[in-house]
This record gives structure tokens, sequence and C-alpha cells, in this order.
């Protein structure tokens, strides 16, 4: 995984990928799972499975600004803005994915989260702190 494949895979769907969320799947070899083992039902996204998620939660339709970077067990879905320097990690139920309830009312906002969590080394209770 490099740089030049992230960008031919944004070009090819037409995407804008946060720079924390193309550093993190740099950083894990485009296997993000490897960081979410121990994390209950959390998943995040590879790059070949951003436009499935996309096209599952009807992104285009609903709330095209944002990318859907990962799920929840629960029914959650953790998206960020299609922003290069968009640095905050949205989790929001799959039932809110809708661009006007996109709001701290219906959403928890962690700034900063993949560029952090990254530089920690991936620590779980940051992750399991989604969930409080």
């Amino acid at each position: 995984m490099d740089r030049k494949t992230i960008e031919d895979f944004e070009r090819e769907h037409h995407y804008t990928l946060p720079e924390s969320y193309i550093n993190f799947l740099l950083i894990s070899g485009n296997n993000p799972q490897k960081y979410c083992t121990s994390y209950g039902d959390i998943c995040l996204c590879s790059l070949e499975e951003l436009p499935e998620e996309r096209q599952m939660h009807e992104m285009d339709k609903y709330c095209p600004e944002y990318i859907a970077v990962g799920w929840g067990g629960g029914g959650e879905v953790l998206i960020m803005k299609q922003e290069r320097d968009s640095n905050t990690l949205i989790v929001t139920s799959g039932g809110n994915l809708l661009s006007k309830y996109i709001t701290p009312k219906y959403c928890k906002f962690f700034n900063d989260f993949f560029a952090g969590w990254a530089a920690r080394k991936c620590p779980a209770n940051e992750i399991d702190s989604m969930y409080d």
C-alpha cells in the first residue's frame, strides 16, 4: 500500500479521503482490522471496503459529503467528512445518516482521532470510549 494506490483509488471513486485516515491506512498496511482485534464489534474499513460501505448506507443520496470508514456491531457507522484536512471521527447510528442529523445532538464526535490514535499505538481504551 502506498500513496499512489490511494490517489488512484480516490480518482476512480471520486472520493476525497481525510489525510488522517490515509495515514492510518498506510500505517496499518491497509489492514486496519489488526488494530481492532480486541475491540469487540468495531470494524474499520480497508481501502477496498469503502465503496461497499458507501453504497450499503446510500451515502451518495443522503450524506454525500461524508465517507463511512467503519462500523460497530450495534448499528453504529463511523464516518468522516470527505475533506483532506478532516480529523474528526463521527459515530452515529445507521438511521441518522442524513446530513442534517450529523450533529452533536445525534452523534459522537472524536476530534483528531486517527492522527492521535495511530501516534499513540492505537490503544484499546480509546475505541472503548466511543461507547461511554
